[in-house]
């Protein structure tokens, strides 16, 4: 148990220091005005990735970090790594900025069908690096990324000292290799609100790392049963939501599961060249019901292709940033086609 003076528990930071500084001011009515992160007691981290770490500087070092050892692993090879991340958006970002002096994309349907396909490699890597771009990935510190003064673990408790008030209990929980190599729950039971990481995405489709999908499931059935139909739920992306929000995304991965089951059935599960068909197929039959609840509906192709790997091998799949950086360039890619290409082109060359 960790017992932390402050009202504040700061659940993730925002994908680099700028982002973070200006929600940690934003913050301040909640906190206290006599100090925003001053006031912040701790915070916790639920899982690795990048879009939840990469702020972590904006907040005063002496602030303690906790979070799960696997998370503090993948955090730590981040690191090593991150150099080569930002060459390659800046790369990318100024890649983008010359093809818009010759068209951009709208050049595309003008372009010989031979040259269509390495054309579209070419634009997705430059669009999704310009996307990235936006972000000040220029200052954040390699050497300043979470360093948890302890590590915690399922059943753990963090208590807030908040003043004149009882103590506010925060139970720690930590569900497995699902969405990521390791992702955590935080639970308030007197508030009656979870706060869920990535297990959670909200009115846009979630992306699967780690996976198979029966784990998702599994971790929502788990949550429903610890929690109840009177709590909320702050997602790790999209707006807080309630049990019906949490159902509505168990009910994508359950598509997911029994789609790669067995709508592939005839795709062996031993031959990886055909998990990309897969992941197709999985998108082309996916429920209406389903694309109306979540946004980009295609991003259930990355998770198709995780959840053949995750069944291939038996375990979670095992992916670094040049696969993620790979199968996010597709649905750039994806995109490019659906807006400047016709219909007809669409499936055709992906």
């Amino acid at each position: 148990m960790a017992s932390l003076h402050g009202p504040g528990l700061l659940v993730d930071t925002l994908m680099d220091p700028v982002l973070t500084s200006t929600m940690v001011a934003e913050l301040k009515p909640a906190t206290g005005t006599g100090g925003g992160e001053g006031r912040i007691g701790a915070v916790v981290f639920t899982h690795p990735d990048v879009d939840h770490i990469l702020g972590n500087q904006a907040v005063s070092m002496e602030v303690p970090r906790l979070g799960d050892v696997k998370a503090q692993q993948d955090i730590l090879a981040q690191a090593k790594t991150l150099h080569r991340m930002r060459f390659t958006v800046n790369l990318g970002y100024l890649l983008w900025q010359a093809l818009q002096l010759i068209g951009g994309p709208r050049l595309l349907p003008s372009l010989p069908g031979w040259m269509r396909p390495r054309a579209l490699q070419v634009f997705s890597f430059a669009n999704y690096a310009f996307k990235l771009g936006g972000f000040n990935l220029h200052t954040i510190d390699a050497d300043k990324l979470p360093a948890f003064a302890k590590t915690i673990q399922t059943g753990d408790e963090i208590t807030l000292d908040i003043g004149d008030a009882s103590p506010l209990p925060v139970k720690f929980w930590q569900m497995g290799s699902i969405h990521s190599k390791s992702d955590s729950v935080l639970l308030l039971p007197q508030s009656r609100v979870c706060y869920t990481g990535d297990l959670l995405f909200i009115g846009i489709a979630p992306v699967m790392w780690a996976g198979p999908a029966k784990s998702w499931v599994t971790a929502l059935d788990d949550l429903l049963k610890a929690t109840g139909e009177d709590w909320l739920f702050v997602p790790g992306h999209g707006p807080v939501t309630d049990a019906i929000g949490v159902q509505h995304v168990k009910s994508y991965f359950e598509y997911l599961h029994q789609a790669v089951s067995e709508n592939c059935a005839d795709l062996p599960l031993m031959q990886p060249e055909l998990d990309e068909t897969c992941a197709w197929r999985t998108l082309e039959r996916m429920p209406n019901q389903l694309k109306e609840h979540f946004h980009e509906p295609e991003r259930i192709v990355i998770c198709a292709v995780i959840e053949r790997v995750a069944l291939r091998t038996g375990a979670p799949a095992k992916v670094d940033v040049k696969f993620k950086l790979q199968w996010i360039s597709k649905m750039s890619e994806y995109e490019l086609k659906r807006d400047y290409l016709s219909t007809r082109l669409m499936r055709s060359e992906l």
